[in-house]
């Protein structure tokens, strides 16, 4: 995207720009059409360029940089370039723009691409310019690919004729960058000397914004921990908008995997708003969720908001750009009234705006990261990352890769008869995964080693190049878009391959007749690192975000990194935290316990009408408790999660704890779930939370090879593993309870594992945590906290 600078010597506004985005901008139309390209298409179009450029003779120069400065009264206009050949014959010369395409040359014309003779025409006019030039021809160069042929269409113009069709693209270019430039003055205007928009902070909340502002004028990375209720949000965005108007930052991410999250970032930049900022920002939602009609297909022919989207986006834009605030509701109030797709756009407006709200894989994740801001080298963005101990099992996701037998033979049975090559190549993969599977042990379904499986990558790219062959003609078929998934699983597995390290283990998984393939990212941290490399900046938060070794270590926070931890700032005396040290929760004790733990939840809930939740590690775990629960407690209203709740079924959930209940509400829930982490019960709509045990992940493969993985390193396997992930969990599960000044409340943790050291360091320092031994001494404190008698002393 264009840079804009005001130029203060000469009291004008410079613009950046390439002569790719002036041409793109101005002479884009036509249909929306998001036909197939290889994933490995910029590697081939560069393969393509050089073998066009090396068979060129002497008289031709390759890679020809380009500038040019346009002055007016208002404004100083740079446009640069690279112009992809010229023929230099002394009196005259010839502009060559080569583009690669998987065509049949035959069906290329001269009319094709508007694009193509946009981008060389103005090439041609500015070389002709600057070298005096009366007439330039113009030659765009097709590259094959696959046939390694050229088509060469030329033509020949006047400079005259290219300097009116230069100005024309200019003058459309420069209306809408004139009311760019106005609005980052506005912006500028508003935010140079913007204030905290409330009369006092809270407790901790100056001190964040401090650390936060000096993160970013030191272009350092800040790892936050602040319980809720301090206002984390709108403190690091205050700080960000803050350096916006100092001129340190030209755009900040604010980065949250949860509704909730946006939620709270809009919400921040609304209370900005009103005192005063102006400040655009656009909250990107997934493509299915915004798409007007899901069931077609990214085309002209097929879908009405792809037809003639480029026809009428700019205008769409222009008209837009008078609102601030791009919801997802904006956005699709203006995509419905210039009928164009709403996901496109909402990407055209986030080039424009100040503040992009949207999820970590927009900017982490190797497949589908925003390359119009994170491509190139470092940007000057800054980064604010939401919830930010979430990053970690999510970024391991993004960086591993898994492909299965079975999709593969399935879909093979439809392709005999019609793409023979395809289907000989899809055989060689599914016979060695076969072979792989007859490797894992009898007595053992899985198979794990730290080998890159290289054998199965060169059957990989075989079917992968077939794939393209037959994909990039763009023909419809039944099994299209099986095909397109399979595809971009197998270049997806190739693609981390390539990534492929000390820092990953491959495993095999067999599962009756099938078997996967696991390509398993173990620490992500070099691949975080090679991202935040390229922003100015970095601040993560959360409520839960220590020990920061671990985090500042697994983040790729390399270098200089702050950390701030955050106490309450709510009184002490408003939160009871009791620990039953006495029972264990331990697998293999359960079965022995489970009386004792229901007993316990019993009398943590007997002592005071209200809502609670009790949080287990697995729904099995849950289950046991909740069956001996509800024949103990019949008199109370106990409901329970399910798998797999939809997000209706969740409102359900939580409309019961609406704090008008005068009895006893009790919600059996499971850690690290939704209802652990995405919602705020304030006030009586939440009395109290009972954790049983320590929210360990369950041992699997993926976790002891974790454990394996930093045991070797420095012998931190184990908490890296699952002592801190699963604190983590139980930190959030008891952070549901104290979410305001008022909320009063109390937090049951019940594991025998909470005597120990390790765990009793890591709980907030301000709880002072009571150890009781029995239920008796449990119901004896509580109601000293409450100052009432128990309202529950029987079963």
């Amino acid at each position: 995207m264009p840079v804009i600078e005001n130029n203060t010597q000469a009291r004008k506004r410079t613009i950046s720009l390439s002569v790719c985005e002036l041409v793109e901008y101005t002479m884009r139309s036509g249909d929306l059409s998001l036909v197939f390209f290889s994933t490995d298409r910029p590697i081939q179009g560069v393969f393509g360029h050089q073998t066009v450029q090396a068979m060129r003779p002497k008289e031709y120069r390759a890679e020809v940089p380009l500038r040019h400065v346009v002055e007016t009264e208002e404004y100083r206009l740079t446009i640069n370039g690279r112009i992809d050949g010229i023929y230099e014959y002394g009196d005259h010369a010839i502009i060559d723009e080569i583009k690669t395409t998987r065509k049949p040359l035959e069906t290329v014309s001269e009319q094709d691409n508007s694009l193509h003779w946009g981008q060389a025409k103005c090439y041609a006019y500015l070389y002709a310019l600057q070298n005096g030039l009366e007439r330039i021809g113009v030659q765009l160069t097709y590259y094959q690919l696959e046939e390694e042929k050229t088509k060469e269409i030329r033509r020949t113009y006047s400079t005259s004729e290219l300097a009116h069709f230069f100005r024309s693209l200019l003058s459309k270019y420069v209306s809408w960058a004139q009311t760019y430039m106005d609005w980052i003055e506005v912006r500028n205007r508003s935010t140079q000397n913007i204030q905290f928009p409330f009369e006092a902070y809270r407790p901790g909340q100056e001190q964040m914004v401090s650390e936060a502002a000096s993160a970013i004028d030191e272009r350092q990375k800040l790892l936050i921990q602040a319980p809720t209720g301090v206002g984390k949000t709108i403190a690091v965005i205050f700080s960000a908008v803050q350096a916006m108007g100092r001129g340190l930052e030209s755009k900040f991410f604010y980065l949250t995997a949860r509704t909730t999250g946006k939620i709270a970032a809009e919400y921040a930049l609304d209370i900005l708003r009103s005192r005063g900022a102006r400040l655009k920002h656009v909250s990107l939602t997934a493509k299915e969720k915004i798409c007007f009609n899901p069931d077609k297909t990214c085309d002209g022919d097929d879908c009405l908001y792809a037809r003639g989207y480029y026809d009428r986006v700019n205008d769409a834009l222009a008209d837009a750009f008078r609102n601030d605030s791009f919801t997802r509701d904006t956005i699709l109030g203006f995509a419905q009234k210039y009928r164009i797709c709403p996901f496109e756009f909402s990407l055209e407006v986030s080039l424009w705006v100040d503040c992009i709200i949207c999820d970590y894989n927009y900017v982490f994740d190797p497949r589908v990261f925003l390359r119009r801001f994170f491509s190139d080298g470092e940007n000057g963005y800054v980064l604010l990352v939401d919830e930010a101990h979430n990053l970690v099992d999510r970024s391991r996701e993004m960086y591993s890769a898994t492909l299965n037998r079975r999709s593969f033979m399935e879909l093979r049975k439809q392709l005999r008869p019609i793409l023979p090559g395809l289907y000989r190549s899809m055989g060689k993969v599914g016979s060695w995964m076969m072979k792989a599977k007859k490797k894992i042990p009898e007595n053992n379904d899985i198979l794990a080693v730290d080998e890159c499986p290289l054998d199965l990558c060169q059957l990989l790219r075989k079917f992968t190049s077939e794939a393209e062959q037959w994909l990039s003609k763009n023909e419809q078929a039944s099994f299209r878009q099986e095909i397109l998934d399979i595809y971009f699983d197998a270049r997806r597995f190739l693609n981390t391959a390539e990534r492929y390290d000390d820092n990953y283990a491959t495993y095999y998984a067999s599962n009756g007749r099938d078997i996967s393939v696991r390509l398993f990212c173990l620490d992500p941290s070099e691949h975080l690192e090679g991202v935040l490399q390229r922003c100015s900046s970095a601040i993560f938060f959360s409520a839960t975000l220590t020990p920061f070794d671990y985090f500042s270590e697994l983040f790729g926070c390399s270098g200089s990194t702050r950390t701030l931890s955050v106490p309450s700032p709510f009184p002490r005396s408003n939160i009871c935290v009791l620990i039953a040290g006495k029972i264990s929760a331990l697998y293999r004790y359960r079965e022995f316990t489970k009386d004792e733990v229901a007993k316990m939840i019993g009398a943590m809930i007997g002592q005071k009408r209200g809502s609670y939740l009790i949080f287990f590690p697995s729904y099995e775990y849950m289950r046991i408790v909740h069956e001996i629960f509800q024949k103990r407690y019949a008199r109370m209203k106990v409901i329970i999660q399910s798998p797999g709740m939809s997000e209706t079924e969740r409102d359900a959930f939580l409309a019961h704890f609406s704090g008008q209940t005068d009895g006893f509400l009790v919600g059996f829930v499971v850690m690290g779930g939704f209802f652990a982490e995405s919602i705020d019960l304030v006030g009586e709509r939440l009395t109290g939370a009972a954790v049983v045990g320590v929210g360990f992940p369950q041992i699997s493969i993926e976790r002891e090879l974790i454990r394996a993985h930093f045991d070797k390193i420095d012998g931190s396997g184990y908490a890296f593993a699952y002592q801190v992930p699963g604190m983590i969990k139980v930190l959030q599960a008891a952070g549901r309870v104290i979410r305001s000044e008022s909320d009063r409340g109390v937090v049951l943790l019940i594991d025998t594992r909470y005597s120990d050291s390790p765990y009793r360091q890591m709980l907030p320092k301000e709880w002072r945590p009571a150890f009781v031994a029995n239920v008796e001494r449990a119901a004896t404190l509580l109601q000293e906290f409450w100052g009432r008698q128990g309202v529950l002393s029987r079963e």
